[in-house]
């Protein structure tokens, strides 16, 4: 019947399509784990774990008899986003959840995504999630945990919100999961980690870490401040991290892609180093030192050709210099989780890891 209904609109010259009101929508999938921000008229905010979110402009239209919106927009530079929008009940297979839109995205790089989307809870009448996601949080009082103790990590236990996805490091692993809002309260889904074994105190701190972000808690922002109370009345307290920056910092590289498809650590004794200012990249490769050019828009990142002083080095120290200096060259995005720099090829592999000297 629809079928007929839309032959009889085509055969009258009536258009199928028109341009549609823009519900506000979180829309987000799994393995991958991606995110779409539909929440400003006209702007969509693609993201995934290992990359800040890209920034497209574009309109929304509907089908005059299919229960589909369509959203397609552009970036400063590329090729299009497009969102189909189905006013169909989705099911997040991560935490269960029932969701009244599914989403199928075709990004620029040619994947095709599923999943859900959620009303975000202004758009109902309730508190605005915004100033609780999209941040990094970094924790400063841990129940049953001492401050001397998260002190002692060389890398601070944190987690980001961002379109019902929950990542972040616990004080031993990484971890990813699901989480919901409903008014002040914030409920934490299924979540998984790495399966690293660490040291003490990291490995104590992730247990009590986990143990306390659990099951349905109450949250409150104020400014730069987050509370989390759980149901026993426990308070996890966090600072509002600073935005990430990948210019002025001097970094030293602890790993990258040997180009055989292995991300190997950094030799012995040698110092791998690189910094960015003003369009300017320069370091030491191990052996010579480096300089080249390089531009930056959000987390995209294009480098310029590499030049080298000429000192000869023994092996495997050239070696471990060329496959760097490809490694670099071959970085085009950059996220910072912790004081952790990870840059990514365009193929998806990791090109290197760093840490601020």
């Amino acid at each position: 019947m629809k079928r007929f209904a839309a032959w009889m609109l085509c055969a009258a010259g009536l258009p199928l399509v028109a341009a549609a009101e823009e519900q506000p929508l979180i829309c987000f999938g799994n393995e991958p784990s991606w995110s779409v921000d539909l929440t400003e008229p006209g702007v969509a905010r693609f993201a995934t774990p290992d990359q800040e979110a890209v920034t497209y402009r574009g309109v929304a239209t509907r089908h005059a008899f299919l229960p589909e919106t369509l959203w397609r927009g552009s970036p400063a530079a590329g090729r299009d986003l497009v969102v189909w929008l189905q006013d169909s009940t989705c099911t997040d297979n991560m935490s269960g959840t029932k969701l009244p839109v599914t989403a199928r995205v075709s990004t620029p790089d040619g994947r095709f995504l599923s999943g859900c989307c959620r009303v975000p809870a202004q758009a109902g009448g309730g508190a605005a999630p915004a100033r609780l996601e999209g941040a990094a949080w970094r924790v400063k009082e841990l129940p049953g945990v001492q401050s001397a103790a998260l002190a002692q990590l060389s890398r601070p236990v944190a987690l980001r919100f961002e379109s019902g996805r929950l990542s972040g490091f616990a004080g031993c692993n990484n971890f990813s999961g699901s989480y919901a809002l409903d008014g002040d309260q914030l409920k934490i889904g299924p979540v998984a980690s790495t399966q690293m074994a660490c040291p003490e105190p990291g490995s104590s701190i992730e247990t009590a870490f986990h143990k306390a972000l659990s099951g349905t808690l109450r949250y409150a922002v104020d400014g730069d401040q987050l509370t989390a109370t759980t149901a026993a009345g426990d308070t996890l307290r966090f600072q509002r991290e600073p935005p990430p920056t990948l210019a002025g910092v001097n970094w030293k590289v602890t790993s990258f892609n040997n180009n055989r498809h292995a991300v190997v650590g950094v030799l012995g004794q040698s110092s791998i180093t690189m910094s960015f200012q003003d369009g300017q990249v320069a370091g030491s490769a191990g052996c010579n030192n480096f300089h080249g050019t390089y531009t930056a828009e959000g987390n995209k990142l294009q480098l310029g050709p590499l030049a080298t002083t000429r000192r000869a080095c023994e092996e495997p120290l050239m070696t471990q210099e060329q496959e760097f200096l490809a490694a670099l060259a071959s970085a085009v995005t950059w996220s910072i989780d912790g004081n952790v720099l990870d840059m990514h090829r365009a193929d998806g592999e990791r090109a290197i890891w760093a840490v601020p000297e």
